[in-house]
């Protein structure tokens, strides 16, 4: 350890999983250098801590993180020695955890080790249910004690910041809302796929095949689409694999869909494959802010979701999306019946979600917000 560093304050990031954990924490790993890019500008060290360390990301070296193989996942007594001497060691001051409760006895132990700020940026999915006047009236209590609850929270979407405060029992002045955001190119949208032909009319799902991301549920709409509407002209695609692909798989078979419904699995290209679809289909049962959704938006694809707050809550209905009563698989295939029979209606709503993701949810609109949460937060 230089000079300099030992005489900088440390700001430490959290990862919950191994350091070469793809996908959504790919895009935490935006945020950890965007924090030690604004902590080097106020003689901060940045510190990035991982359960287990296999692969250093680049970006992360790039952006000058130091990066080390603590567990902050584990409270056991072990875990937590081991924690509180790499605050210590470090100089930890700010805390940065993913996904993490807003209130813990750890962090009275973090405080008396040193930390001065603790930021919890919250990614969790699903709707949670109100908690009892009891147990509503403790939860802001232990969320407004200055040592064992978080400085601030972080929330990635309108519907988590709400649910901070109703459910987690968060003050309002702590919680600041950074919506996600994804890359855009100059390739993005419409412009790219006005010259695909064709009369098949392409649905596609991206994300993990499992029952909680809604495939058993999405089948069964494709089953309505071809057993009562006698709907032709049109295939669904699953981009992605999970532990229930051979589950569904089975059930495509035994409904006789193999012709309609075609499991893709995991691809490298997958905004170049969205861009020869025409329809977005996400009938995941819970969400954060879905990067799915902002992909299809990108792609200039109209969105069909559920009213479930926790997966549609940055959509609009009919400006650039169709939102269909949650597990309701009747209305849900009816809503993508209209859609593949009315090209207009498609590329009506396909232009404006592509206007909407370059506005409200582009990368560079989501960091933006982040250093401006950031500056306010951490002195």
């Amino acid at each position: 350890m230089g000079g300099d560093q030992l005489n900088k304050k440390g700001i430490l990031a959290v990862g919950n999983f191994d350091s070469n954990e793809g996908y959504a924490w790919r895009l935490m790993e935006r945020f950890w250098c965007d924090l030690s890019q604004y902590g080097m500008s106020k003689n901060y060290q940045t510190y990035i801590c991982f359960p287990t360390v296999s692969v250093i990301p680049q970006c992360l070296k790039d952006a000058n993180c130091l990066v080390d193989a603590v567990d902050f996942t584990s409270s056991s007594f072990e875990a937590v020695r081991r924690q509180l001497q790499y605050i210590k060691k470090n100089a930890i001051r700010v805390l940065y955890l993913t996904d993490f409760t807003t209130y813990s006895w750890r962090y009275l132990l973090f405080r008396l080790a040193g930390v001065k700020t603790i930021i919890v940026h919250d990614h969790t999915p699903g709707v949670r249910s109100l908690p009892g006047r009891s147990k509503a009236m403790m939860k802001r209590f232990l969320n407004r004690a200055p040592l064992i609850s978080c400085s601030a929270g972080l929330a990635v979407s309108p519907y988590v910041a709400e649910r901070l405060v109703s459910v987690n029992g968060l003050p309002e002045e702590k919680v600041f809302c950074v919506t996600n955001g994804i890359d855009l190119t100059e390739d993005d949208g419409r412009e790219v796929r006005a010259g695909k032909g064709g009369s098949l009319v392409r649905i596609v799902t991206v994300g993990r095949v499992c029952h909680y991301k809604g495939i058993d549920f999405a089948i069964e709409v494709m089953n309505v689409l071809v057993s009562k509407y006698s709907l032709s002209g049109f295939e669904y695609l699953i981009i992605g694999d999970g532990p229930d692909r051979a589950e569904f798989a089975e059930k495509v078979k035994q409904l006789g869909l193999e012709g309609k419904v075609r499991f893709v699995g995991n691809v490298d290209n997958v905004s170049e494959r969205l861009l020869d679809c025409d329809i977005a289909f996400h009938p995941s049962r819970g969400e954060a802010m879905s990067l799915a959704i902002l992909e299809y938006m990108r792609a200039s694809l109209p969105v069909v979701a559920s009213d479930n707050p926790s997966v549609s809550s940055a959509l609009k209905h009919r400006e650039y999306a169709m939102i269909y009563p949650a597990e309701d698989i009747e209305r849900a295939a009816s809503t993508i019946k209209h859609l593949v029979e009315n090209s207009a209606m498609r590329e009506q709503l396909g232009r404006t979600a592509h206007r909407k993701v370059v506005e409200n949810f582009s990368s560079e609109v989501m960091l933006s917000k982040f250093r401006d949460t950031i500056s306010t937060i951490v002195d």
